[in-house]
């Protein structure tokens, strides 16, 4: 074996993966963070770190596209890995193991390189990047140039399928819009996160326990989102694990005492107070959305035990019935505009609209 070869094998051994989450794949994104956490691999925070691509479940043709433009930027060597939204542990372990056996192989690597350099994929005009709008006044009264910036759909600790573009000067957004990417749903599934209530109102016993183990595992999610976006890794992390033990069925009190030591730091930390209060306009700034997000949280935890039947379309985000996400993502424009890209990032955590939930009619 030469020195190449070593090397290749030694890197692919802590793989930086960058995950793709696709609407109707938030269960297969699940087993993928669960699985990366077990090996230790670090997540990439954008294509210039990664050398993995993982997609999560089935991406419809706008963020096919988006990936496909991700899939040409990775360095070389590169894995791509595609997993249906029906994938399940077993098949996530095997499809990374393989991309991981391709990152070692010196031979398909530069076979890889050299159809790069043969056929390089080029973007369609629509997808071409960045473009330039007017100069106009910024807030200072400085004449600037005015950028049109997408973020998303392919962004890490970014909701699935979520699209906004952006206007921006300096770092500053002054308009903003949203749209959806949308994935194709394997046998009309809709939000993962609402499966428990969307079942019993389908007529199926359903009992309260369960959905409240779903409920805490939801907001866990959301609380490891706007944790990494925040720059707070560690905790992130065991909020992801904690999200993890909930929906593997473990006990209300391994969980509970678990969640305590969680919820009293990030609660009880000031620095993430100071960074988030007053962040997000009137009424509700971010800070008081994570406070929420521990109350329910831990309120969810404690009812576990629960087995009356769900009566209720009460899911994680509001009434099922009435897909609240479809109002978050409404209020996004106005709340972004006026914000630095920075905070924008954090806004959009603090939200964590369900795009599966807006997509399900």
């Amino acid at each position: 074996m030469g020195l190449t070869e070593w090397l290749m094998r030694k890197a692919a051994q802590a793989a930086r993966p960058l995950v793709v989450a696709v609407p109707y794949g938030t269960r297969t994104r699940l087993h993928v963070e669960a699985e990366l956490a077990g090996r230790g691999w670090i997540t990439a925070r954008t294509p210039a770190e990664a050398d993995m691509l993982v997609v999560c479940g089935d991406p419809g043709p706008d963020l096919n596209r988006a990936v496909q433009r991700i899939w040409a930027d990775l360095p070389s060597p590169r894995a791509l890995v595609e997993l249906p939204s029906v994938s399940d542990p077993a098949r996530v372990a095997q499809a990374l193991d393989e991309a991981t056996a391709r990152l070692a192989d010196a031979q398909a690597q530069r076979r890889d390189a050299a159809r790069r350099l043969t056929q390089p994929w080029r973007p369609e005009p629509a997808h071409d990047g960045l473009t330039m709008a007017e100069r106009a006044d910024d807030r200072d009264g400085l004449k600037l140039d005015r950028l049109h910036l997408p973020l998303g759909p392919v962004l890490a600790d970014w909701p699935c399928g979520l699209i906004v573009e952006t206007t921006v000067q300096g770092d500053v957004i002054q308009q903003a819009t949203v749209k959806v990417a949308d994935g194709r749903s394997q046998g009309g599934e809709g939000s993962f996160w609402d499966g428990p209530w969307l079942a019993a109102m389908r007529g199926e016993r359903i009992v309260q326990g369960e959905a409240d183990r779903r409920r805490a595992a939801s907001h866990l999610d959301s609380l490891g989102r706007l944790l990494a976006v925040a720059g707070w890794p560690a905790e992130a992390a065991r909020a992801r694990r904690l999200r993890d033990r909930a929906l593997a069925g473990a006990s209300p009190a391994e969980l509970g005492a678990g969640f305590n030591r969680f919820a009293g730091r990030v609660g009880g930390s000031w620095i993430l107070r100071w960074m988030l209060r007053d962040l997000g306009g009137p009424g509700s700034d971010v800070w008081q959305r994570v406070q929420g997000w521990l109350a329910r949280a831990r309120m969810a935890l404690d009812a576990l035990e629960d087995r009356s039947p769900v009566t209720d379309d009460q899911g994680p985000r509001g009434p099922v019935s009435e897909r609240p996400s479809a109002g978050l993502l409404a209020a996004l424009p106005d709340l972004l505009a006026g914000a630095e890209l920075a905070a924008a990032r954090l806004l959009v955590a603090s939200l964590d609209p369900d795009v599966e939930q807006v997509l399900h009619a």
